[in-house]
């Protein structure tokens, strides 16, 4: 069993050997830990810290950035990443970036807007979803929602409206969207 330090002094030599035999992956970084006698983390913690970390990043064209124009809006970050073959976070961060609202939707909303809209908590909305009162759909049916699953549900507008009218009742909380109710009810939600 190798023996790990706890609290190592870096040596300059050290230094080298990481800066030398790092090759951005996580098995060079693995090898270095063991010969070296330190964790894993150890030898990333150095690797960012002199900044040799690999940048093998995948610059955006301006092609990809009208095609995540127009996904955002459709698709949620998780359906879009797998659509352009990028990570959640690199479309997250794109769109933000080039200041894209993933909110201006053509038509839905997440469960987590429509807890915001109704003034309730997701596990509230989610009684309504179970027992089929609240038509809502899966982003990804691919992979269901987790825990709370705020921004993986697909409520279509319409559905929403068709709620709010069935059971007005109970829409009680002092937290609701009034503006936003009305405008669902009228049909004028402009991608909200």
């Amino acid at each position: 069993m190798i023996r790990l330090r706890v609290n190592h002094i870096w040596t300059d030599e050290e230094r080298d050997i990481v800066r030398r035999d790092y090759r951005g992956t996580r098995a060079s970084a693995q090898e270095i830990a063991d010969r070296l006698g330190v964790t894993e983390y150890a030898v990333k913690g150095q690797i960012s810290a002199m900044g040799t970390a690999r940048q093998d990043r995948h610059p955006w064209s301006p092609k990809e950035d009208k095609r995540l124009e127009q996904l955002i809006t459709r698709y949620c970050p998780r359906r879009v990443a797998h659509i352009m073959h990028r990570s959640i976070n690199s479309v997250v961060v794109r769109s933000k970036r080039l200041n894209i609202s993933r909110r201006n939707r053509d038509g839905w909303f997440t469960k987590r807007e429509a807890c915001a809209i109704l003034g309730v908590d997701h596990k509230w909305l989610q009684k309504r979803i179970d027992c089929g009162t609240l038509k809502a759909t899966f982003h990804d049916d691919e992979s269901p929602p987790k825990k709370n699953g705020g921004n993986c549900w697909h409520i279509d507008e319409k559905d929403l409206r068709d709620y709010i009218r069935k059971y007005p009742q109970e829409l009680t909380s002092r937290n609701v969207d009034m503006i936003m109710i009305v405008d669902i009810l009228a049909g004028v939600t402009n991608n909200h």
